[in-house]
């Protein structure tokens, strides 16, 4: 109970200097919570990933095929076979890490 009292002081203190903040300056204001919840967030998301048994591995793979797909020369075509193995790979792989995001 008392944390949700000090969550509500902090949120009205909050809107009361925000109220009294000129637009140009509460739009930099607006600007920074926005990039707070962005981090916020994307810690939250890498721990919970980071948390799922091998997603770091799973990660690196997907990174070096990309990679290795880039670093081909333009004159080398792969066959629709080719393109439909690699992509249906990639899938399973992404499928494995999205049930163990489920089940954690």
């Amino acid at each position: 109970m008392a944390t949700e009292q000090k969550h509500s002081n902090y949120l009205s203190e909050a809107e009361s200097r925000l109220r009294q903040l000129p637009p140009e300056k509460l739009r930099v204001a607006v600007a920074m919570i926005a990039y707070l919840q962005k981090t916020e967030e994307s810690e939250a998301t890498e721990k919970l990933l980071l948390n799922i048994p091998d997603f770091a591995e799973y990660f690196l793979e997907i990174e070096q095929n990309e990679d290795e797909l880039q670093n081909t020369s333009s004159n080398q075509i792969a066959s629709d076979e080719e393109v439909l193995q690699a992509y249906l790979a990639v899938e399973k792989k992404w499928e494995e890490v999205f049930i163990q995001l489920a089940d954690s």
